[in-house]
């Protein structure tokens, strides 16, 4: 189990809120950072929105907020850190900046991570005091009840931190993905915005509406995915030999042209039937609202899930 007790969070925004509230529920010692001393109260708000599903999933039976410490003070926040999470905006600039300044206020021997959903390490913590100690730790919204995050390591990443950051995030209750080398994207989002781009394309030339995509997903493979991803539900997929049959029967389809690699334009046609699409599948529930149903099913299902999961693993 780890030892890092003391952990500060840069940005206070969904990311930086869910990773305040999971690190909340486990003990630890959280300083929280943003500008604006006003959105202390937006987040006192959502640690009260989420407790109750925090609760419930980690068998917590109360919240100690005397962990939890709001500063407009970058230098302040990161004095006593042992573990930094950055969840800045996504951009190169911003972070390579926001990375030398963190390297310069934090103790030598805090690890840094960065909650970017893409960019590459080597390149946020060029200008970053012991880059060595520098990580992408990429987490999935809602970071306060899933339990998936990327471990991804820039090209002068000590293995030693490596460690050390996967054994703060199973202290957590996380499962980390090690990411053998930085690639763009990492591994889910990749996987993700082949969906997304796809599901653009088929919204563009007019065959489905967002309701009847989020459909083709709900009902089928994503209540397969919750269990177990593609690779396996594929194996299953060839019969008794497996994946040796899967790839001889349905193989030859991957040189049919079913879908589209390049992204479509943003046009204002597009964007109107995204936005439209998705207004009318809210039936008029608020954000919060279509929120706090996930977040109760993701509690569900992965205490479902962990009945199954012991029969697979």
């Amino acid at each position: 189990m780890s030892s890092i007790k003391k952990v500060a969070i840069i940005g206070t925004g969904v990311i930086g809120a869910g990773w305040i509230i999971r690190c909340l529920a486990h003990n630890k010692i959280v300083y929280a950072f943003d500008k604006d001393l006003e959105l202390k109260k937006n987040l006192l708000s959502e640690i009260k929105r989420t407790w109750p599903f925090v609760k419930k999933l980690f068998n917590k039976k109360k919240l100690n907020l005397n962990n939890f410490h709001f500063f407009t003070s970058i230098e302040q926040t990161l004095k006593d850190a042992d573990f930094i999470q950055e969840c800045a905006t996504e951009n190169y600039s911003l972070k390579t900046k926001l990375m030398s300044t963190i390297g310069k206020y934090a103790k030598s021997t805090s690890i840094i991570a960065s909650s970017s959903s893409g960019l590459l390490p080597t390149r946020i913590y060029s200008k970053c005091k012991n880059p060595e100690r520098g990580i992408i730790g990429h987490p999935f919204n809602p970071v306060y009840l899933l339990p998936a995050v990327e471990i991804v390591p820039g090209k002068r990443t000590s293995k030693k931190n490596l460690n050390l950051a996967k054994k703060f995030y199973k202290s957590i209750s996380m499962n980390p993905i090690m990411v053998k080398n930085e690639l763009p994207g990492y591994l889910s989002d990749r996987l993700q915005e082949a969906l997304w781009r796809e599901g653009l394309h088929i919204i563009n030339e007019g065959y489905a509406t967002t309701e009847e995509l989020d459909r083709a997903i709900e009902d089928g493979p994503g209540l397969r995915w919750s269990l177990m991803g593609t690779f396996l539900t594929f194996h299953l997929a060839g019969g008794k030999t497996g994946m040796k049959h899967m790839l001889e029967q349905f193989g030859p389809a991957l040189k049919l042209p079913w879908t589209k690699l390049k992204a479509p334009k943003l046009s204002k046609k597009l964007s109107s039937r995204l936005i439209s699409g998705t207004v009318k599948q809210a039936k008029g529930k608020s954000v919060a609202m279509i929120s706090n149903i996930r977040d109760q099913y993701l509690v569900d299902i992965q205490k479902l899930r962990k009945k199954y999961e012991k029969k697979l693993r």
